[in-house]
């Protein structure tokens, strides 16, 4: 990786099309959301959060699985890349089983949702720190700015499709 792009992965610095950014964007809802979800606000504003949560969750994972995971993956020579990756993939098995949990419980005021949102929050800090501070590097050394763009678009048309098919208001990040 040269030093230029060490030190746009080091401050976060992409532009608006790189897959970095677009992925960062969604962090960034997720946190919010995840935070509302596992707070202390009234049962009615954790359920909200959680039903906005949820297909964002869902269509991000399974669009990043494709635009960023699975070119990681058929990377030769880059065990690492492969390794985080396949990890990315675990990491986003474990929380579909947190949310589905979440979903079948009707009831968020009782303690077990409560400790099923906090996990959940919890589990995507980890994964976001995990993807921001390791996979976005990985992007930047084996990737060129065109791939990463390229990425990014297949990332978002993929993820309004999954959006669009779960009939989920499609949110711009502000």
């Amino acid at each position: 990786m040269s030093v230029v792009e060490k030190v746009k992965s080091y401050i976060g610095s992409y532009s608006s099309a790189d897959i970095r950014s677009l992925l960062n964007a969604d962090h960034e809802q997720i946190r919010a959301l995840t935070k509302q979800v596992s707070s202390d606000d009234s049962t009615q504003k954790r359920v909200r959060a959680f039903d906005r949560l949820k297909p964002l969750l869902t269509a991000h994972a399974r669009a990043e699985e494709q635009a960023v995971y699975t070119p990681l993956i058929n990377l030769r020579g880059a065990a690492d890349s492969r390794a985080d990756a396949n990890e990315g993939f675990v990491e986003h098995s474990l929380v579909d089983v947190l949310v589905e949990r979440l979903s079948k419980t009707k009831l968020a005021a009782t303690d077990a949702w409560k400790a099923h949102a906090k996990v959940l929050r919890e589990t995507l800090d980890h994964h976001i720190k995990e993807e921001e501070d390791g996979i976005f590097g990985e992007l930047g050394e084996h990737f060129s700015a065109e791939q990463r763009d390229a990425m990014g678009a297949d990332f978002v048309a993929r993820k309004q499709k999954l959006l669009i098919a779960q009939g989920a208001r499609i949110e711009k990040a502000a």
